[in-house]
């Protein structure tokens, strides 16, 4: 009886030991993760876009060449992105109207009917691009919503952020990016 005793003791401080191990190890990988996107970091020129919006009408990387543009990976039903919502639209009715500025929404793992009454419900005025087969958030490499991506005129995405960005930041990185800078 003494020795089972002993033997459920050493079993469950075993366990213990093993949960701690395992709390630390996801503790300093979730921790290194960067909150500035791999694109950002690696200097890397903007995958190419050939996208539709809402409306259908295309955009492509071409018609945003010599801009400074701001990349906005989003969905409906993400918390973050709602919250987001009032900041990008306080950005971009402040830059709207400058002709070496563009902005764009693109939908991820969302409907284009969904999208539309969301896009009307809060008066978002930049364009929205349906991603249908998700080939502009795999080639920006994106890991979650919301991300934001600012890119120069050059092509190069030089800011941008994994989670909801602030209008500060958002006219920072624009200066940043006009000015041939990196935000890294």
């Amino acid at each position: 009886m003494i020795r089972s005793q002993f033997r459920i003791r050493w079993i469950a401080l075993g366990i213990a030991v093993v949960l701690v191990a395992f709390t630390v190890v996801l503790a300093v990988q979730t921790r290194s993760q960067p909150s500035v996107p791999r694109l950002v970091l690696e200097h890397a020129s903007a995958p190419q876009l050939n996208l539709k919006t809402l409306d259908g009408k295309a955009v492509t990387s071409a018609q945003l060449r010599s801009k400074t543009y701001v990349v906005n990976f989003f969905n409906s039903w993400c918390i973050p992105c709602q919250q987001e919502t009032p900041a990008l639209k306080t950005f971009y009715d402040q830059h709207k109207s400058e002709g070496d500025f563009a902005m764009l929404g693109i939908i991820i793992d969302d409907d284009a009917p969904t999208m539309r009454g969301y896009v009307r419900d809060r008066g978002i005025g930049w364009p929205v691009l349906v991603d249908p087969k998700g080939s502009a958030a795999l080639d920006y490499g994106t890991t979650g919503q919301p991300e934001t991506y600012v890119v120069a005129p050059d092509g190069v995405v030089v800011c941008g952020t994994l989670g909801p960005s602030s209008v500060a930041e958002l006219n920072t990185w624009l200066a940043a990016a006009r000015a041939g800078q990196q935000c890294t």
